[in-house]
């Protein structure tokens, strides 16, 4: 066994250049924020012991509960930057591995799926890029499980603005009918995504989907900001 770990190429970090066993070492993993205290239909983060935030509980999103691994904040945002903007496609490596463990652990508690959603990006954005970022994520639930993850029936027809520079209303305005979606026998469906922040994306994309016959939409995120 000890010849064969002696063949595996030792990796530095990519956010202190230490020695580590994937791109990421251990010591800048474990300062990740992981906060359990979340509203669970949206996953913000609450300051007291309740279950829902009020916007949830006023106005109710189209999916019907929200998992998340980490707080978009300090070097997990910084990974994630350099992941969808620099090509460093070992880092989605890395976070689709961790991805696969939250998932393993929700198909556990809630049973399967009929199919695994990414967020559609458009054409544009993905000739801009190069690759759709939430493909790369589900890489190894792909390659470990049976559940279909269908990234052909449902489409971006609008090219909408960067939606970071925007506010809650203004996102709503810019993604409704940004999705086309074929008809489906999906019964539950869970979505996927790298980073929500108001959430405006999903619900849209939940919302198209429950008009072409999916009766529930869960989503799964990477980090919530």
């Amino acid at each position: 066994m000890g010849f064969y770990q002696k063949l595996i190429p030792k990796q530095s970090c990519v956010l202190c250049f230490e020695t580590a066993k994937f791109c990421v070492c251990k010591t800048c993993e474990s300062s990740f924020v992981i906060n359990d205290n979340r509203c669970l239909c949206c996953a913000i983060r609450l300051s007291s012991n309740l279950s829902f935030c009020g916007e949830c509980l006023s106005h109710s999103p189209a999916f019907s509960k929200t998992y998340v691994l980490y707080d978009y904040s300090h070097a997990c945002a910084q990974l994630i930057k350099q992941f969808k903007f620099n090509h460093q496609l070992c880092i989605g490596d890395y976070f689709a591995h961790q991805l696969y463990g939250l998932y393993r652990l929700i198909i556990k508690e809630n049973g399967n799926y009929d199919a695994i959603i990414p967020l559609p990006l458009s054409r544009a954005r993905i000739k801009e890029r190069g690759y759709n970022q939430t493909h790369e994520l589900l890489r190894i639930i792909a390659k470990n499980t049976n559940t279909i993850i269908d990234t052909q029936s449902v489409r971006r027809i609008k090219a909408t603005k960067p939606l970071s520079s925007l506010n809650l209303e203004q996102r709503k305005k810019e993604i409704k009918g940004a999705f086309s979606a074929q008809a489906m026998s999906y019964k539950k469906v869970l979505l996927i995504d790298d980073v929500m922040t108001t959430g405006s994306s999903l619900n849209e994309l939940a919302k198209t989907l429950t008009k072409v016959g999916v009766e529930s939409c869960d989503v799964l995120i990477l980090a919530r900001a």
